[in-house]
């Protein structure tokens, strides 16, 4: 309880110091044929959001249903990555990638479309919403039917598995927020990298639409929070790379879609 309302105090804390700090006056009057897209884009930034909670609880049951696991695969393509990285280990690192991780994403992830409607920026607002569907719609399937396990429970678990041991940080770092961390995920839900595509998706959108101060703090989580689930035990290098060419792809879509270009 007392992590749950830390992690949503330093959200809404961060949330409102954002709207202060990088608020951008795009027009200055919205127009009335305007308003109704911001409750629809809202509403449709929601309804994916809860489409994934759902994917989360039904993950299980299709996972017992077909008894599929990519694991081994992933693991025979990459090797001790992830163990050699997590060969780095610095006190100060340990509490930025745990930071990074459990407030930076839901923060970039939330924060952004709030911060087009605050900017009365419409366009952004529709561009971001569609890549984050996009993006969603296409790992969704992968997330049921491709699974593949954390690497620090492969690590542990598999009898299969003889490379180095990999390490559950966060759980080291942070154990109260463990059990957060499980309503939101699963322990084979791997690839691909959805807090990786997530976030990347976050901030080029705020880069192509040429928020000057914005960008920046978010291109800063979105490089950070992949490095982070490599420090922390959680990803695959894979999960990752496929996480980021989603972003790429989901972005490319919604630009044509949205009409939107470089600013």
């Amino acid at each position: 309880m007392k992590a749950t309302l830390l992690l949503l105090t330093a959200n809404l804390f961060l949330t409102i110091a954002g709207i202060f700090l990088f608020r951008e006056s795009r027009i200055n009057r919205l127009k009335y044929t305007e308003l109704p897209y911001i409750l629809i884009f809202g509403i449709l930034f929601l309804a994916v959001s809860a489409l994934f909670i759902v994917e989360v609880k039904i993950d299980p049951i299709i996972s017992s249903r077909f008894g599929l696991d990519f694991t081994r695969r992933i693991y025979e393509l990459e090797g001790d990555i992830v163990a050699a990285f997590q060969t780095i280990r610095n006190p100060f690192l340990d509490y930025y990638f745990a930071f990074v991780y459990m407030i930076g994403f839901p923060f970039l992830l939330y924060f952004t479309p709030v911060l087009y409607i605050v900017s009365k920026d419409v366009k952004s607002l529709k561009f971001a919403v569609v890549a984050y569907a996009i993006a969603i719609a296409i790992s969704l399937p992968f997330l049921l039917l491709f699974p593949v396990h954390d690497t620090w429970w492969s690590s542990q678990n598999y009898a299969w598995y003889d490379g180095r041991p990999i390490y559950f940080r966060l759980g080291e770092i942070w154990p109260s927020v463990v059990g957060i961390f499980f309503k939101f995920t699963t322990l084979n839900n791997c690839f691909p990298s959805l807090h990786s595509c997530l976030s990347a998706i976050m901030a080029y959108t705020a880069w192509i639409r040429g928020y000057n101060r914005y960008k920046y703090v978010a291109i800063l989580f979105a490089i950070s929070i992949p490095i982070a689930t490599l420090y922390l035990g959680i990803h695959w290098l894979t999960d990752i790379v496929a996480g980021e060419a989603i972003a790429l792809i989901a972005i490319i879509i919604s630009m044509k879609m949205s009409g939107v270009k470089w600013k």
